[in-house]
């Protein structure tokens, strides 16, 4: 989702904050925390921005599609070509799953497609599987060329899968599949807004089969009504109507008796809602809503910050638990939240209601970790199971020593949220700045679909070093069995412990003539563990405390934003000497920094591209600002000893000066630079 529609920065909103205050009508229900609120920004809005990137360019290059394993967690790429090959330079956020009920085996996701990261121009991509998220198909765009966002996927309950699309007016489509999501037909406009979201009454009450869906207040064609409902299966669409106190970047459910709850945040005032219909089920009145509940979870949204700098932190979550058991109807409610009183970090935060909605728990801290508001728990989100069990993934920076590297967590509670279990890794960490498709972040949410043993998630990571799809199967442990005791008692030997390893070296930049330290890198470590450090002031990293067997060691390192100092006019004028033919001819590091579209010569693009950097341009700037690494990656195999002098290089495209190769972090590359001798 485009950000461009926030235009009061995080600190300025932060400090009048306080200038809001809550008012709530005598007739609502509350059970909200004490203290002024924080005022949210005017909403990022699914704006089109960039045109498309040229089609040529996309699926031409191919990678192997990955397949990773985090103890017992395996995650699938979602978006590979026919030969199951990851397509190299593109961009895919923002996925959503669904799951066939009638057939298992059946999932589609859905996804944010960015056919190039030099565009943020986007569609909506899918991809299906017929084996059960073993191996899957990615046939493309519903639309070719015609700007869609917040892709949310569901069912019906005789397995087709409906995908609701937004547009770049606002409005939104309603799609269908009849054949597991190998094609989809259009069904129409379904009203809708930006951050729209939707799910399908499955119940036996007079509701069954309908569709409800809410939006945004921002990005709104309806003088901020927010909510509709179709009764015919998604063809037609209520005019829509308000609700009450606005909830937005939330998600409505229904409970066993077919009644509609929404779950959201005011974005005037950054209270969170839960909002209750009776009636949204009689397909024969305008839907009215009768209960109206502030919800506290012991601190505010979290948005436009560190870990996702132009998203938010996750969205609201609400699920009902139709179990039939003695949870039957209660009212969950997940968010990630950055606690009151504190600029920095973010938890998961679960409240629930046992009264339909009438009152909630305190909020209740999912995340097991030590407390540290330098971490990040964040894309929090949950589903509940058909016999009650409560499923809860996010993405978590507890082991990044860099607090931003990710993990996809998962978690799970069988008595209605009063405690959870242990937490456990379900991926393997990854850097979550790289690949941004021409826009700061990796959407603003990801999903889960829960069934009696375990739930279906679908997340993006960067594990090609790139955004994409991924699909993981996560479920409760199998409880530890209870030892037999040893008839006699024999000694048993002292295992002799396993040697613990490490890889080590240093990144500089480029010899141009002189290396120059190149810290905060991230090298990530995959393969039989894994593990990521950061390179120090002087370029130096080690990553230690694994055993013996097939690694692979990758750098990287988030590039730098438009106008950033060091990248200028002297810059330009160098690359565009080049190209004239005019003096000694870029050689070397400079050269391959020149070439900052990647053709293998140097142009008019690059030199143009350069300049857009400079001038703060975010789109038409190719790879400026990005850090390449020789080599990209290194790979052992079987290793058994200590490795050292696992050196990297380091350009950065489009610097092509001589304080290039002296770049000290933070600080400007021209502090007594001139024009290189050509």
């Amino acid at each position: 989702m485009s950000n461009s529609g926030w235009v009061i920065s995080r600190r300025t909103r932060k400090r009048y904050a306080a200038c809001f205050s809550l008012v709530l009508a005598t007739a609502v229900t509350t059970s909200l925390q004490a203290g002024e609120r924080r005022a949210l920004p005017t909403e990022p809005l699914e704006e089109y921005d960039n045109p498309p990137a040229p089609s040529p360019l996309w699926g031409i290059g191919v990678s192997p599609g990955m397949i990773t394993q985090e103890g017992p967690f395996v995650s699938h790429q979602v978006n590979v070509n026919g030969n199951g090959m990851n397509i190299t330079g593109d961009a895919a956020n923002e996925p959503s799953i669904a799951v066939d009920p009638t057939d298992h085996n059946k999932m589609v996701i859905g996804w944010r497609q960015f056919n190039s990261v030099t565009s943020n121009f986007r569609q909506a991509g899918y991809g299906y599987t017929n084996n059960g998220g073993a191996t899957w198909t990615f046939p493309g765009v519903l639309e070719n060329n015609v700007f869609r966002s917040d892709p949310v996927l569901e069912t019906d309950d005789i397995g087709r899968f409906l995908y609701l699309s937004l547009l770049e007016t606002f409005f939104d489509n309603m799609w269908r599949s009849s054949n597991g999501g190998q094609t989809f037909t259009n069904l129409g406009p379904a009203t809708g807004g930006d951050k729209q979201w939707f799910t399908v009454d499955h119940t036996n009450s007079t509701g069954h089969g309908f569709q409800y869906q809410c939006w945004s207040t921002s990005g709104n064609n309806y003088q901020g009504r927010q909510f509709s409902r179709s009764t015919d299966g998604g063809v037609t669409w209520l005019n829509p109507v308000n609700i009450p106190n606005s909830p937005a970047w939330g998600t409505p459910d229904v409970d066993s008796n077919g009644n509609l709850f929404i779950g959201g945040v005011n974005l005037n005032t950054g209270q969170f809602w839960c909002v209750r219909s009776t009636n949204a089920k009689n397909g024969a009145v305008t839907p009215s809503f009768d209960q109206i509940t502030g919800v506290n979870f012991g601190g505010d949204i979290d948005f436009s910050d560190t870990i996702n700098p132009a998203g938010l932190a996750g969205q609201v979550f609400l699920k009902a638990d139709r179990s039939g058991t003695s949870t039957n109807n209660n009212i969950y409610m997940m968010a990630t939240i950055q606690p009151t009183g504190f600029t920095t970090g973010t938890d998961v935060m679960f409240v629930r209601s046992t009264n339909g909605g009438l009152t909630f728990s305190a909020p209740k801290r999912v995340n097991d970790d030590p407390v540290n508001h330098s971490k990040w728990h964040w894309f929090s989100t949950m589903a509940v199971a058909p016999n009650g069990r409560i499923d809860a993934i996010w993405l978590d920076t507890r082991n990044a020593a860099n607090n931003t590297d990710s993990q996809l967590f998962y978690s799970y509670s069988t008595d209605a949220g009063n405690t959870w279990s242990p937490n456990v890794a379900a991926s393997i960490a990854f850097n979550p700045f790289l690949g941004y498709p021409n826009q700061n972040k990796m959407g603003d949410y990801m999903t889960i679909i829960s069934d009696n043993t375990g739930g279906d998630v679908a997340y993006t990571a960067t594990f090609n070093l790139e955004e994409d799809i991924y699909y993981v199967r996560v479920a409760p442990g199998t409880p530890t069995p209870t030892p037999t005791p040893t008839p006699s008692p024999i000694p048993t030997p002292t295992p002799t412990p396993t040697p613990m390893l490490s890889i080590s070296g240093t990144v500089s930049y480029c010899s141009n003539p002189v290396a120059g330290p190149v810290p905060n890198v991230t090298l990530t470590l995959t393969g039989s563990s894994s593990s990521s450090t950061l390179s120090d002031g002087s370029g130096n990293y080690t990553l230690s405390a694994f055993s013996g067997g097939n690694y692979t060691v990758t750098p990287s390192k988030a590039g730098l934003p438009p106008s950033t100092n060091g990248i200028d006019t002297v810059d330009v004028i160098a690359i565009q000497r080049h190209f004239l033919n005019l003096g000694t001819p870029l050689s070397g590091c400079r050269l391959t920094a020149a070439d900052v579209n990647g053709i293998g010569g140097i142009d008019t693009v690059d030199v143009i591209a350069v300049q857009r950097f400079f001038l703060a341009f975010s789109s038409g700037i190719a790879n400026v600002g990005r850090y390449q690494f020789a080599p990209v990656s290194r790979d052992y195999s079987g290793i058994v000893s200590n490795q050292t002098a696992q050196n990297y290089d380091t350009l950065i495209f489009g610097d092509v000066a001589t304080g290039f190769v002296h770049r000290s972090e933070g600080t400007s590359d021209r502090a007594s630079t001139t024009e290189p001798s050509n």
